[in-house]
C-alpha cells in the first residue's frame, strides 16, 4: 500500500472505532455524572495531576522512538523492553511512596489510597509499549482502534457498575484501570511480544537522546497543561474545582477525540514521510485544513449553547459549569493545531523544536492561571482564552519556516 493508501486506511479503522467507543462511552459517562458528584471528580483532578505527570515519562519516550527511527533490530527492541521495564518499576515505587505527601499537600487524606491503586497502571504499562509502538510502525491501526474500542467499553462499564452500587469517586479510578488491564491482555492477544528484555543500553545512545527531548517536550507540555488544575486545587478547592474540570473535559473533548485519531496516524506516517520531505508541507496544510473544517463550528457552536449543554446533559447541580463551558471552547482548535504540529515535527525528528515551544507555553501559561484564580471560575477560563493564542503564534514562527511555510500558510489554510 502507498502511504495516502495507508493513513487513509488508519483515518477509517481509527475514527470508526473511536466513534462507535465514545457514542457508548458517552452515553455511559452522562449516566455516571448524574450519579457522582462534583467532589468526586474533583478528587480524580487532584490525583491525575502527579499521576499523568508520571505517565508521561513511563517509556521515556523509547516507544515513539521505535516508532520514528528508520533501521531497527531485534536487539534493540530487546533492549528497549529492558528499558521500560526498570522505568515503569521505579515509577511505580515512586507513586506509592509519594501519596502521603502528595494528599498533605491537597489535604485530602483520600488521595492516599487512590493514588496508590492508580501506580498499579506502570506494571501493566510494561507489557503495552513494544506492541504498540511495533504495530504503529507497521501502520496497522485496524488492531490497535478494535482493542481500544473494546478496553474503553469494558472500562465504562465497569465505572457504571461500581456508581450504581454506590461506589463514588472508586467509580472512576477502578474504571480506568479496567479499561488499562484489558487493553494490555488485548494488545498481547493480538501482537505479543515474545522476546527476553535486555538490559544493556549498548548502543541506544541515538534512541535515548530522541526520547529523552520527546520526554522533556511532554513533561513541560503536562507542567503548563495541567497548572490551571493544579492552581485551583490549591487555590480554589476541590468543589469549584470540579466544576471546572467538567467544563474542561467536556470542551477539549471533541479535541481529544479527534486529535487523538488524526495524531494516532500522523506520527508513523510524517515519520515515513521523512523520506519525500518535499511532500511535508503540503501534508501539513491539508492536515490544517481538514481540522478546521470539524474544530471552529463544532467547538464555538459548542460554547454558543453551553447553558444548554450542562442544563440537559448534566442537570441543575452542575450550573457553576456554564460560563467555563462558554468561554474554554473558544481556544479548543488551536490546541488542537498546536497538538498535530507537534506530532507532525516530532515525526520527522525535530522534538528539540517542540520542546522548545512546550518551554515557552511553560513560562506562560501558569502565571496565567494564577492570575486568573483571582477571580475565580470566569478568570481560570479567561487566562487560556488570552494567553495560549499568543503562545501558538509564537510557536508558529519559530516551526513553519523549518518545513518551508509561513505563518501566513496556515492561517490561510
Amino acid at each position: 500500500m502507498s502511504l495516502r493508501s495507508k493513513v487513509l486506511s488508519g483515518l477509517f479503522w481509527t475514527g470508526g472505532a473511536r466513534l462507535v467507543g465514545q457514542l457508548m462511552t458517552w452515553a455511559i459517562t452522562l449516566v455516571i455524572i448524574r450519579l457522582l458528584t462534583p467532589g468526586d471528580y474533583g478528587l480524580v483532578a487532584m490525583a491525575s495531576v502527579f499521576v499523568g505527570f508520571l505517565a508521561l515519562i513511563a517509556e521515556a519516550g523509547l516507544g515513539p522512538a521505535l516508532v520514528q527511527m528508520q533501521e531497527l533490530d531485534d536487539l534493540k527492541v530487546r533492549r528497549i523492553f529492558g528499558a521500560v521495564i526498570l522505568i515503569d518499576l521505579a515509577l511505580f515505587a515512586l507513586q506509592f511512596a509519594a501519596a502521603p505527601l502528595i494528599a498533605r499537600f491537597f489535604q485530602e487524606e483520600r488521595l492516599v489510597l487512590i493514588i496508590r491503586v492508580l501506580a498499579l497502571q506502570f506494571p501493566i504499562m510494561i507489557f503495552t509499549v513494544i506492541p504498540n509502538a511495533l504495530l504503529s510502525r507497521r501502520l496497522e491501526f485496524k488492531s490497535q482502534s478494535v482493542i481500544g474500542l473494546a478496553s474503553a467499553v469494558c472500562g465504562s462499564l465497569g465505572s457504571l457498575a461500581l456508581a450504581l452500587s454506590g461506589y463514588g469517586v472508586w467509580a472512576l479510578v477502578l474504571g480506568g484501570m479496567i479499561q488499562a488491564l484489558c487493553g494490555a491482555v488485548a494488545i498481547n492477544v493480538v501482537a505479543p511480544f515474545l522476546r527476553w528484555p535486555d538490559f544493556s543500553f549498548k548502543g541506544m545512545r541515538g534512541l535515548i537522546v530522541f526520547g529523552g527531548q520527546l520526554t522533556a517536550s511532554r513533561v513541560m507540555w503536562f507542567l503548563y497543561s495541567q497548572a490551571d488544575v493544579f492552581i485551583a486545587g490549591r487555590v480554589l478547592g476541590k468543589e469549584l474545582l470540579g466544576f471546572y474540570s467538567i467544563s474542561m473535559h467536556l470542551a477539549s473533548l471533541p479535541v481529544q477525540k479527534v486529535a487523538s485519531i488524526v495524531n494516532t496516524v500522523a506520527y508513523p506516517a510524517f515519520a515515513e514521510a521523512q523520506n519525500t520531505p518535499e511532500k511535508i508541507p503540503a501534508y501539513l496544510l491539508r492536515v490544517i485544513r481538514m481540522l478546521s473544517f470539524f474544530s471552529f463550528p463544532v467547538l464555538w457552536g459548542m460554547s454558543s449553547i453551553a447553558g444548554e449543554i450542562v442544563t440537559v446533559l448534566l442537570g441543575p447541580k452542575w450550573d457553576a459549569a456554564v460560563v467555563p463551558m462558554q468561554l474554554l471552547p473558544l481556544v479548543m482548535p488551536l490546541t488542537m493545531f498546536s497538538t498535530l504540529l507537534h506530532t507532525a515535527f516530532q515525526g520527522i525528528g525535530r522534538s528539540n523544536v517542540v520542546f522548545r515551544n512546550v518551554c515557552t507555553a511553560f513560562l506562560v501559561m501558569p502565571a496565567a492561571f494564577w492570575i486568573g484564580t483571582k477571580w475565580g471560575l470566569p478568570g481560570l477560563s479567561v487566562a487560556w482564552l488570552i494567553s495560549f493564542p499568543l503562545v501558538f503564534l509564537v510557536n508558529l514562527q519559530r516551526m513553519l519556516p523549518l518545513v518551508g511555510l509561513k505563518v501566513s500558510d496556515a492561517l490561510a489554510a
